[in-house]
C-alpha cells in the first residue's frame, strides 16, 4: 500500500455515525467485521474467522464469497476476493493462504487457467454471467501469490504459457482489471512491460468512462494506485465521497444488486484509510 501526502478527507460525527449503520445494517458478517477492524476497536483474527466460513475443505473459496455467485463450490473468483481481503489486512503468510493457494495449484487445468463455471452452478442463486466462462481471473489470483510470495515455478510457467495465448484487448475495460495486475506484479519481458505501459495510458481514460464504479478506491483497481499521480488520486477520492448518500451508502451504477453498496462502499473507505487518504 501507498502513503502519499493527500489532502485528508474527513468525515463528520454524523456521517460516521451513518455509514456504520448502513454497513451494520446491511452488509455480511464479513464486511461488518472488517468495519470493526479498521474503524473500530475490532480484532483481525474475528476478520479471518468470518472469512474461513467461506472456505471449504479443499481450501479453496466459494459459499457466496461473491454474492453473485452462491454455490458452495470453490471458483477462482472465490480465490481472488479472499486474496484481496487478506490483501488489506496485510496477511500474506498464513496456513489460509497457503490452502487457498493449494486450491489453485490443484484446480488449475493444462491451458493454465481455471475451470468455471463450478458443477453446482444452477443448484443455487447466480447472476447470468457466472455461467460464462472466467478464464483471465488466474491472472489476478497469480498476481495476489506472486504478491504473497508464493514460489510455484510450473504454476507460474502455465500461466505465463496461457497469457502469451491471450489476446488483450486494444481498449482496457473496466473488468479487464486482471491483465493489469498480472502485468503489474509479473510481467518480466519486454513485451509484457511495453503491454503494461500500455494500460497504465489508458487508466486516466478507464476511471473516467466509469466513474460511477470508483475504481481506484474499489478492490479492482487499487493496484494502481502507487502509479498514477497524486491529482489522479485525489480526483478519484472526491469522486468516491461525492458518492456517498444521506444513507450512509455509496451510490452505485447497480440499481438492481444493492448487496454491492455496503460492499463497495467499505472497499473505498477501507482503501482510502489504509493510503493515508482518510481521516476517520
Amino acid at each position: 500500500m501507498i502513503h502519499g501526502n493527500y489532502i485528508m478527507k474527513n468525515l463528520n460525527k454524523s456521517q460516521i455515525k451513518k455509514v456504520r449503520n448502513f454497513i451494520f445494517r446491511n452488509g455480511r458478517l464479513i464486511e461488518r467485521k472488517l468495519f470493526s477492524f479498521f474503524f473500530e476497536s475490532g480484532n483481525k483474527d474475528d476478520v479471518i474467522k468470518a472469512l474461513i466460513g467461506y472456505q471449504n475443505i479443499d481450501g479453496g473459496f466459494g459459499n457466496g464469497i461473491d454474492p453473485d455467485l452462491l454455490c458452495p463450490d470453490s471458483t477462482a473468483i472465490g480465490a481472488e476476493t479472499a486474496l484481496y481481503i487478506l490483501d488489506i489486512l496485510e496477511i500474506s503468510n498464513s496456513d489460509i493462504v497457503t490452502n487457498i493457494a493449494k486450491w489453485v495449484v490443484n484446480s488449475q487445468n493444462s491451458e493454465g487457467y481455471i475451470d468455471h463455471p463450478p458443477e453446482n452452478l444452477e443448484e443455487y442463486p447466480y447472476q447470468p454471467w457466472w455461467k460464462n466462462p472466467d478464464n483471465i481471473r488466474i491472472f489476478a489470483v497469480a498476481a495476489f501469490l506472486k504478491k504473497f510470495g508464493f514460489e510455484d515455478k510450473n504454476f507460474f510457467s502455465k500461466v505465463r504459457t496461457f497469457y502469451a495465448k491471450t489476446q488483450i484487448p486494444e481498449e482496457i475495460q473496466i473488468y479487464d482489471y486482471p491483465y493489469f495486475i498480472y502485468l503489474k506484479y509479473l510481467g518480466e519481458n519486454k513485451e509484457e512491460k511495453k503491454m503494461l505501459q500500455h494500460i497504465i495510458d489508458q487508466l486516466s481514460s478507464i476511471f473516467k468512462k466509469n466513474k460511477e464504479h470508483y475504481p481506484l478506491f474499489g478492490r479492482h483497481w487499487y493496484h494502481a494506485l502507487d502509479i498514477v499521480d497524486k491529482k489522479v488520486v485525489e480526483n478519484e477520492a472526491d469522486s468516491f465521497f461525492n458518492g456517498l448518500i444521506d444513507d450512509g451508502g455509496l451510490k452505485i451504477i447497480y440499481q438492481n444488486l444493492p448487496w454491492w453498496r455496503p460492499i463497495w462502499t467499505l472497499d473505498g473507505l477501507i482503501i482510502a484509510k489504509i493510503n493515508g487518504i482518510i481521516d476517520f
